[in-house]
């Protein structure tokens, strides 16, 4: 009976993440060790058996080794979905934490600083050395100090600030569009000068600090 309520919590987990969530055995494997005061390594065991099972009845689909995505039934088929998403997914999140943040050309682009799109999304990542599907059009970078809840938006706003530099950047004004970003953020400009000193070549540091006067005055005349 024990075996088949492992399975039902396993099943049950799957069944209610998100539908472009990352289904990551570590992850599941976690919530199983928790919910049966199981040891790990027992749980990762089990929950790596049911996956597989899952997927073998296309219940999941497997992405990689450990990662699998949901399936879906609809009036074509099933359908799942894309596994850009979904690995971008498992490499930012890991049990409600964040691990990862967008950036490069891709975040450039998405808040409108250019008009270029790249072929890959660039994502900045404590995965850095994840082995990726082959169709997935994601490029890993590694972080200049471990991505937390805490520092993420730091650390990707100065990767921005370092991108701006020799990038293409058509915007009108640039420096309004980094201020709003900024504000969306919450981000305090003091972390932000505390985060370039303790984990960037200096180098940055009076680069980063006129480029977020300029980002403030555009800020408080906005």
């Amino acid at each position: 009976m024990e075996q088949i309520g492992y399975g039902e919590h396993i099943a049950d987990t799957v069944k209610n993440m998100p539908y472009e969530a990352a289904i990551q055995t570590e992850d599941i494997a976690e919530q199983l060790a928790g919910a049966f005061a199981l040891p790990y390594e027992k749980a990762k065991t089990l929950t790596n058996v049911k996956l597989k099972r899952m997927a073998d009845k296309g219940e999941i689909q497997r992405l990689q080794k450990g990662v699998y995505c949901q399936v879906k039934q609809t009036v074509f088929g099933k359908a799942t979905p894309s596994t850009d998403q979904v690995m971008k997914k498992a490499l930012t999140e890991q049990n409600g934490e964040k691990i990862g943040y967008e950036s490069g050309a891709f975040l450039l682009n998405k808040l409108g600083l250019t008009t270029l799109i790249p072929r890959d999304m660039e994502i900045t990542t404590n995965r850095h050395t994840a082995k990726l599907p082959d169709e997935c059009h994601i490029k890993l970078k590694k972080p200049v100090v471990t991505v937390t809840n805490d520092n993420w938006k730091y650390l990707q706003f100065i990767d921005l600030a370092i991108e701006l530099k020799g990038s293409h950047i058509d915007a009108e004004r640039p420096k309004l569009l980094l201020a709003r970003h900024a504000k969306r953020q919450e981000l305090d400009i003091l972390t932000l000068i505390f985060t370039a000193r303790r984990n960037y070549p200096t180098k940055v540091i009076l680069p980063l600090i006129d480029l977020l006067m300029e980002v403030n005055d555009e800020l408080t005349s906005g």
